[in-house]
C-alpha cells in the first residue's frame, strides 16, 4: 500500500493545531459543567440552569481570630498579626511547615465528600494574597507557581470539586494594602488598596495568574473578586471610607472594574462576581461599563424581614441587569427557603470554627487549644495545628446540616 507521507503530515499538523485550540482559553470550552450566565441565570454547556447551593470554607487559608484557635482577640488581632509574628520567631520553612499543618488538618478530603453528600454543589474559598505572596509587592513565595502554596492548595480544593461533582468559587478575601477597615481581610483598619497603586497592581497579578491557570476549567464556578469592599469603614479617626458614601463605591467599582479587564483579557469565559456592601445599589449597571457574563452578589446578615427585602430586590435587578443573583453569606437560615424560593444561588457561613459558638454561623463547632503565636513552643504550635483541627474532632449542629441537606435538595 502506498501512503502519501506529505498528506500524512499535513494531517498530523491540523490534529495538532485543532488539539491547541481546543485547549485554548479564547475558544469554546467542550465541558458540559462549565457555567455562563444567561438572562440572569447561571446555566451549564447544555443550557439547563444551575443554582449553587454550598457553604464557605472561612478560616481555612485565611485566618479570623473570632472563629480560629489563635491567641488573639476579636477584632483587635488580623492573620497578618500572626504571621508577623511568626516571622519574627521562626525560618520561612518553618512557617511555611505551619501553616501546611493548619491548612493540612482544617479541611480534609472527607470535609468536601460530605459538604457533597449533603447534596450542596459549591464551595466558597476564600483566599489572601499572603497564601502566594510575602509581601504587597507582589513577591511570589517560590517562582515555580506549580509549587506555591497558595496555587496549590486551589488546585487541591479545585480537584476535589471535580472529584465529587461540585463548583468552587474562588475569593479573595483578603487584598494588598486592605480593602475594608475589618480584620476579615487579614489585616486590621487598613483600606490602602484603594489609593496605592503598588496594591493594585499585586492583585491584578495574582488575579491574572489564577485566571490564567484555570480559563479551562469547568469546577470553578466563578472569580470573586474582592470581599466586603469598604466594610467596617467607619472606624473613628483613621481616615477610613464610609461603606455608604457615593465615593466609597466608586473607589470599589474602579478597583472591580481594573481586576475585571485584566481577568477578561486572559479569560472571556468565566464568570465573575462582585459584592455590593451593603446594597446592590453600591453596585453598576454592567451593560453600561462594559461589564459580561457577571453574577451580582449580597452578603446577607439580616433578620428574616430584612433578608427578604434584599433578596428580592436582588432577583429583580438580576433580571434587568442579565447578571445571576448570589447571597455569598449568610447566617439566618430562613434565608435558605428564600434564596430558594427566588432562585438565588447560596453559600452559608461557614463550615465550622472555634472560639465563640455564635448561633447558626458553623456548621461544626469545636475548642481545640487556642495557638499562642507569641510563647509556644514550635513542636506546641505543630501540635495544636495538627489532628485537634480535624471536623472529626468537632461537634455537628444536626438540625442546621439537616435543615441545610433539605433546603440544598429542593
Amino acid at each position: 500500500m502506498c501512503i502519501n507521507i506529505k498528506f500524512v503530515r499535513i494531517v498530523g499538523l491540523i490534529m495538532v493545531i485543532a488539539a491547541l485550540m481546543m485547549s485554548s482559553c479564547g475558544v469554546e470550552k467542550q465541558d458540559e459543567r462549565f457555567l455562563q450566565v444567561r438572562d440572569g441565570q447561571l446555566v451549564n454547556r447544555k443550557g439547563e440552569t444551575v443554582v449553587l447551593r454550598g457553604v464557605n470554607l472561612g478560616a481555612w487559608l485565611i485566618q479570623e481570630s473570632w472563629m480560629c484557635p489563635v491567641n488573639g482577640e476579636d477584632r483587635e488581632w488580623a492573620n497578618l498579626d500572626t504571621l508577623e509574628l511568626l516571622e519574627s520567631r521562626f525560618s520561612d520553612e518553618e512557617i511555611q511547615k505551619l501553616l501546611d499543618t493548619y491548612q493540612d488538618n482544617w479541611i480534609t478530603e472527607s470535609d468536601i465528600k460530605n459538604i457533597a453528600n449533603m447534596g450542596c454543589n459549591v464551595v466558597r474559598v476564600p483566599f489572601w494574597y499572603r497564601n502566594f505572596m510575602k509581601d504587597e509587592q507582589g513577591t511570589w513565595l517560590t517562582e515555580d507557581l506549580d509549587e506555591n502554596p497558595g496555587i496549590r492548595r486551589l488546585d487541591w480544593i479545585i480537584n476535589m470539586a471535580e472529584k465529587y461533582d461540585m463548583y468552587v468559587i474562588l475569593d479573595m478575601h483578603g487584598c494588598p494594602g486592605g480593602q475594608s477597615m475589618d480584620h476579615c481581610c487579614g489585616t486590621l483598619c487598613e483600606n490602602r488598596l484603594y489609593t496605592d497603586e503598588r496594591c493594585q497592581q499585586t492583585m491584578e497579578t495574582l488575579w491574572v495568574t489564577l485566571a490564567k491557570r484555570y480559563c479551562d476549567n469547568a469546577a470553578v464556578a466563578a472569580y470573586d473578586i474582592m470581599n466586603e469592599p469598604q466594610n467596617n469603614g467607619g472606624y473613628e479617626g483613621t481616615g477610613s471610607y464610609d461603606p455608604w458614601d457615593s465615593t466609597s463605591w466608586e473607589l470599589s467599582n474602579a478597583v472591580y472594574d481594573r481586576m475585571i479587564k485584566a481577568i477578561r483579557a486572559v479569560d472571556e469565559n468565566h464568570v465573575i462576581t462582585v459584592e455590593g456592601i451593603w446594597r446592590l445599589s453600591n453596585l453598576p449597571e454592567p451593560a453600561q461599563i462594559g461589564w459580561t457574563n457577571m453574577m451580582y452578589q449580597l452578603h446577607l446578615y439580616d433578620d428574616e424581614e430584612g433578608f427578604r427585602t434584599w433578596a428580592a430586590d436582588l432577583a429583580v435587578k438580576a433580571k434587568e441587569y442579565d447578571v445571576a443573583a448570589y447571597v455569598g453569606e449568610f447566617q439566618n437560615m430562613a434565608g435558605l427557603g428564600i434564596c430558594n424560593e427566588y432562585g438565588i444561588s447560596w453559600t452559608t457561613w461557614t463550615y465550622k470554627g472555634t472560639n465563640r459558638d455564635v448561633g447558626t454561623f458553623f456548621w461544626y463547632y469545636g475548642e481545640p487549644e487556642k495557638a499562642d503565636c507569641a510563647s509556644d513552643s514550635y513542636a506546641e504550635l505543630l501540635r495544636k495545628w495538627g489532628d485537634p483541627l480535624r471536623t472529626e474532632s468537632f461537634a455537628e449542629k444536626a438540625y442546621l446540616t439537616e435543615l441545610i441537606a433539605l433546603k440544598a435538595a429542593e
